[in-house]
């Protein structure tokens, strides 16, 4: 959207776009990223916390009941969770703390999610939203831990020449 400002000094061109758009079917849409997430989290779609494997399973279950009409949910990669932290839009987890992500995405949720960056020792990248910095926790570990479903707006294969055979998994330069 343009909004032109005119005035004895001259005309100012403004052009607002608003980064996320709520789908109004439980998805908002990233523009800057071209990602697509679920506005709400695992914590809130259950009322449990979940392990790396149960997040796992949670993003499974939503692609069988093809969640929004979309049966590609996965799991964020850590770049693509840490995408969401600004500490200019607050919104308030499950504990009603600040978290900094934009308020389009329901408040109540957890302050962490899983990532598919997975680490050596059966640990994987958490990303929390509280203190806008990574983690790693045990994959088995059940801590006050969620996941944020997120799926590609536009189908995207290849990733420099590689062919994801694992979807949800990101290509890391870590032992696995």
């Amino acid at each position: 959207m343009k909004i032109n400002i005119s005035g004895e000094v001259g005309e100012l061109n403004l052009e607002l776009q608003e980064r996320f758009i709520d789908n109004g079917d439980g998805t908002i849409t990233d523009l800057e990223t071209k990602l697509m997430w679920k506005q709400t989290d695992s914590f809130q779609d259950t009322s449990k916390w979940v392990n790396w494997y149960r997040a796992m399973e949670y993003l499974q279950e939503l692609g069988i009941e093809k969640f929004a009409s979309y049966d590609d949910w996965r799991m964020p990669n850590l770049e693509e969770a840490e995408s969401l932290y600004d500490e200019n839009h607050v919104n308030h987890d499950m504990d009603r703390m600040d978290i900094f992500i934009s308020s389009v995405f329901s408040p109540g949720g957890g302050f962490t999610t899983w990532t598919s960056n997975e680490l050596p020792h059966a640990t994987a990248a958490i990303f929390y939203y509280r203190y806008g910095h990574a983690n790693s926790n045990h994959k088995e570990d059940i801590t006050k831990d969620s996941v944020r479903a997120v799926r590609d707006v536009e189908k995207r294969e290849k990733e420099k020449g590689i062919l994801f055979k694992h979807p949800g998994f990101s290509i890391s330069p870590l032992p696995r």
